[in-house]
């Protein structure tokens, strides 16, 4: 029996060792200098960077030509998404090629849903429709919600969970008459639910998180303070907001899960702070952190990467600890204001090739998706030590199956079925 046992240890080490996730790369987009008030035009492009985490060493990847801006970046599949002004680009993450563009006037933010772009949309002066969603690999338009189908002003963020694109409805481009709602697409039905509003303190709504099974909204109410707001997703009701600061601007904000606390800019002091999400209340102010303008977590190496800028002239990468203190520093492209991290397998060829079922998202944060054309048998989450934390039963030719991973803690993970191979995951 001991045998047994060691064997079952050795051989999950074995698979840990041979398919242990990592942070490949830091993908920085920078936003560029676009002199809009001075008539000076592009001053400086809109760039698309790279941060080596492994030799700290940066490099431009891509200039892009024409947007005036840019506001959005995520790596998915081998493929890095860029929202820029008026299109959505798609670049090659190893090569850097540009494969694919589509011309998205207004283009906000972008989140993948299986094979499809979720893309919100807002523009001075109003559009015909605030959210869209397209084919991931073509870039062609699917389907758009209008306002005829129920969202009637401009979303930024989107926040992808279960099923459902979560939008932080803002109408942030008419800033005399900001709203605060967070909307939801069934992304498998198509259709589009007003959502729940944040009351009079939660307007301007601005970065989407999860926490618990609920969604936390952060946002810039009319930007001399800022708030955070908690929606229950069971009764679809608002439990809380709450003002955190005064004089707020365009806030920075992050859910770090390995302490389960938003961390967000100070503006009065110019540094970090911190709302315990257990508790409900502002925790503390990061004493000595930069005022930073983007801002990312790596749960992988548990750090953070933050940016800052002159807007103009400079921009700096900070690695950075929980505390918020920099550990290193690089310098990067001008306003560096969007972050995305590209989280790759060591899997070895032979265990890639055997593995046939799919999971997202990665990194998780309360559930994972298992998707497969012939899901069977059991599925088991295994620890960096080979121990069993999580063991799940497939029936006979399921597809599609969620298993919660809320209560683990932040860390890398394996997930094996019988005879269909083993995938890693990075729980946040």
């Amino acid at each position: 029996m001991y045998r047994s046992f060691l064997s079952v240890g050795l051989m999950a080490m074995a698979l840990f060792l041979n398919a242990q996730s990592y942070v490949h790369q830091i993908v920085v987009l920078n936003e560029g200098y676009y002199d809009h008030f001075g008539g000076g035009g592009q001053i400086v492009p809109v760039t698309l960077g790279g941060f080596d985490p492994a030799s700290g060493t940066y490099m431009t990847l891509a200039t892009l030509v024409g947007p005036r801006f840019a506001s959005d970046v995520l790596v998915d599949a081998g493929s890095i998404y860029v929202a820029a002004d008026d299109r959505v680009l798609r670049f090659d993450a190893d090569s850097y090629a540009q494969t694919g563009e589509a011309l998205v006037q207004g283009v906000r933010k972008l989140a993948v849903w299986n094979e499809q772009l979720v893309i919100t949309r807002g523009e001075l002066g109003g559009l015909d429709h605030y959210l869209e969603v397209r084919d991931k690999n073509s870039l062609d338009l699917l389907y758009t919600v209008t306002p005829a189908d129920g969202l009637t002003y401009s979303a930024e963020d989107i926040l992808v969970h279960e099923d459902k694109a979560y939008l932080a409805v803002n109408n942030a481009f008419d800033w005399t008459n900001v709203v605060g709602r967070v909307g939801v697409l069934d992304l498998v039905t198509g259709t589009y639910d007003g959502g729940v509003d944040l009351g009079p303190d939660g307007t301007n709504p601005e970065r989407l998180m999860v926490y618990d099974g609920d969604i936390i909204a952060f946002n810039n109410t009319d930007f001399t303070r800022s708030s955070i707001s908690r929606v229950a997703l069971a009764s679809n009701t608002l439990a809380y907001t709450t003002t955190v600061s005064l004089n707020s601007g365009c806030a920075t904000s992050l859910k770090v899960g390995a302490v389960d606390k938003v961390y967000y800019m100070e503006y009065e002091q110019g540094e970090l702070a911190r709302f315990d999400l257990a508790t409900g209340t502002v925790s503390d102010t990061l004493v000595g952190s930069p005022s930073v303008y983007g801002l990312i977590d790596d749960p992988i190496n548990g750090v953070l990467y933050g940016t800052t800028t002159d807007f103009t002239t400079m921009g700096e990468l900070h690695v950075m600890d929980l505390n918020g203190q920099v550990q290193s520093t690089v310098p990067v492209g001008v306003a560096p204001g969007n972050l995305a991290l590209d989280i790759r397998s060591a899997a070895s060829v032979d265990d890639q090739n055997g593995v046939s079922f799919g999971l997202y998202p990665n990194p998780a944060q309360d559930h994972i998706t298992i998707t497969g054309s012939n899901l069977s048998g059991n599925v088991r989450i295994l620890d960096t030590t080979g121990r069993v934390v999580v063991e799940h039963r497939v029936n006979k030719d399921q597809a599609r199956t969620v298993i919660a991973v809320d209560a683990l803690p932040t860390g890398v993970y394996m997930v094996t079925i019988t005879g269909q191979g083993t995938l890693m995951f990075a729980k946040d």
